[in-house]
C-alpha cells in the first residue's frame, strides 16, 4: 500500500512555540498544547472546537489527572486555548470540555 504524502502529520503553530510566555510555561503545559494540536487536527469542527473528557486527555497525554488539570489552567490563563463546558440538554448534567486552540494564523 502506497502512503499518502502528509498522511500522519499535524500543525503546531510557530508563533505559539516561539512566544516567550509559552517557552516559560512548565513542560507539562507545553506538551499538552502539542497533544491538543494533534486532537484538533483529527476532531475539530469548522470553528475549531472539539471535545475531550479529562480521562481521555489523561490517556492521550500519558499524564496524571492533576497534571492535565493544572496544564489546562495554565494554558487558559495564558490564553493559548479556550475551554467551554458541555452539558446534556435536558438534565443539564456536565459532560465533556470543548477546546479551541488560539494561535493559528493562516494566510488566506
Amino acid at each position: 500500500m502506497k502512503k499518502k504524502i502528509g498522511y500522519n502529520q499535524f500543525f503546531v503553530p510557530h508563533n505559539v512555540l516561539e512566544d516567550v510566555k509559552f517557552q516559560k510555561m512548565p513542560l507539562s503545559a507545553r506538551y499538552l498544547y502539542v497533544i491538543l494540536c494533534k486532537l484538533a487536527n483529527r476532531h475539530a469542527d469548522y470553528d475549531g472546537w472539539f471535545y475531550r473528557s479529562l480521562s481521555n486527555l489523561e490517556i492521550d497525554a500519558h499524564m496524571s489527572r492533576n497534571a492535565v488539570s493544572k496544564a489546562k489552567q495554565i494554558l487558559v490563563k495564558n490564553k493559548f486555548i479556550d475551554i467551554k463546558r458541555g452539558y446534556y440538554e435536558h438534565s443539564r448534567l456536565r459532560t465533556y470540555d470543548y477546546f479551541r486552540l488560539n494561535g493559528f494564523r493562516f494566510k488566506v
